[in-house]
């Protein structure tokens, strides 16, 4: 990874927390905005991890601050994961995610999610999804864009693009991004 794409995944992650173009209001954010936080250290350390010479040095440190932020948020994102920019947690709470899982653009993840490996496979999730508290997305899966995972859905087969899907196994509910309320 470049430096420059570095800075823009950072630029990118600090305008989806609904931060402002501000020096001072960014180093603030660095400081009490735990996802942002995470991500941050993230992003440093994934640029850092294949460098060499006193970069070496540096991402040991880097190391050492991310883990702390990992532990104290609950979250399980390995440095050099595939993400992309905008990724959101929006609660504490346990999140897991396989080093081998890529995830798009824009998601956002609430608590106690696992987004893991089989033997056959990784997810790979769209871009704009939303992943519930508690869901689970195990296995070779393709999330789409634009998808809903509501909570609690153990996710083992595709999600089209737009699909709204809930359940154990999730099942689809929806395939325009939205519910339909007939009846209530």
């Amino acid at each position: 990874m470049k430096w420059n794409e570095c800075k823009k995944l950072i630029a990118h992650d600090y305008s989806n927390t609904g931060g402002q173009r501000n020096l001072l209001r960014f180093f603030l954010s660095v400081l009490r905005n735990d996802s942002f936080m995470l991500i941050f250290w993230f992003r440093i350390g994934s640029f850092l991890k294949d460098k060499t010479g006193f970069y070496h040095l540096l991402y040991f440190v880097v190391k050492q601050i991310y883990r702390h932020y990992q532990f104290k948020t609950g979250r399980q994102l390995p440095i050099g994961t595939s993400v992309k920019g905008g990724l959101r947690f929006v609660h504490w709470g346990t999140v897991v995610i396989s080093v081998h899982a890529i995830i798009g653009e824009n998601c956002t993840i609430l608590h106690g999610v696992t987004i893991g490996k089989t033997h056959k496979g990784t997810p790979i999730i769209g871009n704009n999804v939303t992943i519930g508290a508690h869901s689970l997305v195990i296995g070779p899966v393709r999330i789409g864009d634009n998808v809903c995972i509501g909570a609690g859905s153990v996710v083992v087969h595709d999600v089209p693009c737009g699909g709204v899907v809930v359940g154990n196994p999730a099942s689809l509910i929806s395939n325009r991004g939205d519910i339909e309320r007939k009846g209530y």
